[in-house]
């Protein structure tokens, strides 16, 4: 999936609830892992804020 021109995937993990979120910041071959326990809406919505996040603390691009 993409949001704001950043890829991630949401994987599921072991049990009932629990994600995998993985973020390619930057076009990065390397993903930030995050573990995620909650609904798969909110896993989405974490991972767009984490994606948010991160573009504002960029220099050029959090200057919108």
């Amino acid at each position: 999936m993409k949001y704001e021109g950043i890829e991630y995937v949401i994987r599921a993990s072991l049990g009932r609830d629990e994600w995998v979120l993985l973020i390619y910041y930057g076009g990065n071959d390397n993903p930030t892992i995050v573990k995620f326990s909650g609904s798969r809406d909110a896993a989405n919505a974490t991972a767009h804020q984490r994606i948010d996040n991160w573009i504002k603390r960029q220099p050029l691009r959090g200057a919108r």
